[in-house]
């Protein structure tokens, strides 16, 4: 109805009888929330948790409300199938990554905060439900230079909170005492077990975790090394599965390389017992840089287990791995090389190292014959054939002058190479040990042609006794 000059205007039914009290009074024309500015919407379930901020609240309230959003975090959420999720889901777990973010945020710029203990005893509570307890699903992404092909979707969430575990270990405010209490050998048990997960992302910060944690904690020391070695003995001689090697690995070669002189019996034994062995597993490519690493530091501290470890290496040798063999004869130059004295911690081994040798150089593998050859090219290594001349050249003479020589050019370069090299050293011995493997053939020729002549005869008694 319009209004018209001088009517009297009435007033509407919703103001007319009743005025609404100054609580509620919140909507109005005047108090709107159009004219104080647009509210922003509470996420679900997050409640003054989220909205509160540690940073902003006054010091003594910290640590009730530091221990509430952790709380909060304890809540895990399944990443298998996301686009089934309502909405409120998808809302809470964006509140949960943005709590973690500033938690982590928060510890890395006060991390004052760490010395209550409550506070203390919630977060290894957080990290435990977080990293052990909730349900972990990998998808299969296709494979890049950029990705791995086995992620965790939930790496979102677990990211921060390895973050947040790694700041807490590396943080010096933290009580010894109320560190180890939460930090303990059933907490690092289970980190250790953690480290079997397809992500190499997850296994990265465990590594760097459990690293942290050795070097801060002496006692812990020994018990962190007997529970790597059970895992090495269960992945050696029961079940050859586990992602983590690598990174154990690379842990231990730390470890060593803080080993004091001279070596203890019980990192010999180590040695011997568990490193060692590792040689034996199928999947060994896949870690092989790392155990190397760990066996060269054995020997460069103490040169008289280069024989062991080479003895090792010729006992497990693989034959029908190419890649294998490789990988064992680039180990094999890194140990001669790192051996002081090769002709004497090496005496007793020069005759079957040579031969396994030779056997390479005749492989029908080129690469393989061509990684035996390459040894000569190492100073150390030449050095080495050097002083065992007598012994190593009437081994490799067949191999390296064969009757028929080997269809790759590059192989037969090579040994040709190799060969110049020993006619340098010694042309008088080269050329007796030439005409002693003529003999030798023409003997070997002789005998192979008495025992066809042997076969030949009993075949026909054979057939003569067959026909009666």
């Amino acid at each position: 109805m319009l209004d018209l000059p001088g009517q009297k205007k009435k007033p509407s039914t919703a103001t007319a009888g009743t005025r609404k009290p100054d609580g509620a009074r919140g909507r109005g024309a005047s108090g709107s929330a159009a004219g104080r500015g647009r509210v922003k919407k509470r996420p679900p379930s997050s409640g003054p948790i989220y909205q509160a901020q540690l940073k902003d609240s006054a010091p003594a309230d910290r640590p009730n409300l530091m221990i509430q959003k952790l709380r909060f975090c304890m809540k895990c959420f399944d990443f298998s199938d996301e686009n089934s999720e309502d909405r409120a889901v998808r809302e809470a777990k964006k509140v949960k990554q943005m709590i973690l973010m500033e938690v982590c945020d928060y510890i890395n710029a006060k991390p004052q905060i760490l010395t209550q203990e409550n506070v203390v005893s919630h977060l290894i509570e957080m990290v435990s439900t977080n990293l052990f307890s909730c349900q972990r699903v990998f998808t299969q992404s296709e494979p890049s230079e950029d990705e791995e092909p086995l992620l965790d979707p939930a790496y979102v969430h677990t990211q921060l909170v390895y973050e947040i575990l790694l700041r807490f270990v590396m943080n010096g405010e933290t009580d010894s005492g109320t560190m180890r209490r939460y930090v303990n050998l059933e907490f690092i048990d289970k980190l250790l077990s953690a480290f079997d997960t397809e992500d190499p992302r997850e296994r990265e910060y465990l590594k760097t975790i459990l690293h942290r944690i050795y070097g801060r904690f002496m006692t812990f020391r020994l018990a962190i090394r007997k529970s790597i070695n059970h895992i090495f003995y269960e992945f050696t001689y029961e079940d050859d599965k586990h992602a983590g090697i690598g990174e154990l690995l690379e842990i231990l070669g730390s470890i060593i390389n803080g080993f004091a002189l001279p070596l203890k019996d019980e990192h010999k034994s180590f040695l011997r017992k568990y490193l060692l062995p590792l040689y034996k597993p199928r999947g060994m490519l896949n870690y092989h840089p790392q155990l190397c690493y760990c066996i060269v530091q054995f020997v460069e501290k103490d040169p008289a287990l280069a024989a062991v470890v080479i003895s090792n290496l010729l006992r497990w040798w693989p034959h029908s791995n190419s890649q294998k063999e490789i990988s064992f004869l680039n180990e094999i130059e890194e140990v001669v090389e790192s051996t002081h004295n090769p002709e004497q911690n090496l005496q007793d081994i020069v005759p079957a190292l040579f031969r396994r040798i030779q056997l390479c150089v005749l492989s029908e593998n080129f690469q393989v014959a061509e990684r035996a050859l390459f040894l000569w090219q190492n100073p150390q290594f030449l050095d080495f054939s050097r002083n065992n001349l007598s012994v190593c050249l009437p081994i490799l003479y067949p191999a390296l002058a064969p009757l028929k020589p080997h269809w790759n050019q590059s192989v037969q370069q090579l040994s040709a190479g190799v060969l110049e090299f020993f006619q340098q050293l010694d042309a008088g011995f080269i050329d007796s040990v030439k005409t002693r493997n003529k003999k030798t053939m023409a003997d070997q020729a002789e005998e192979k042609s008495k025992r066809d002549e042997k076969w030949k005869k009993l075949e026909e008694m054979a057939k003569a006794n067959g026909m009666k």
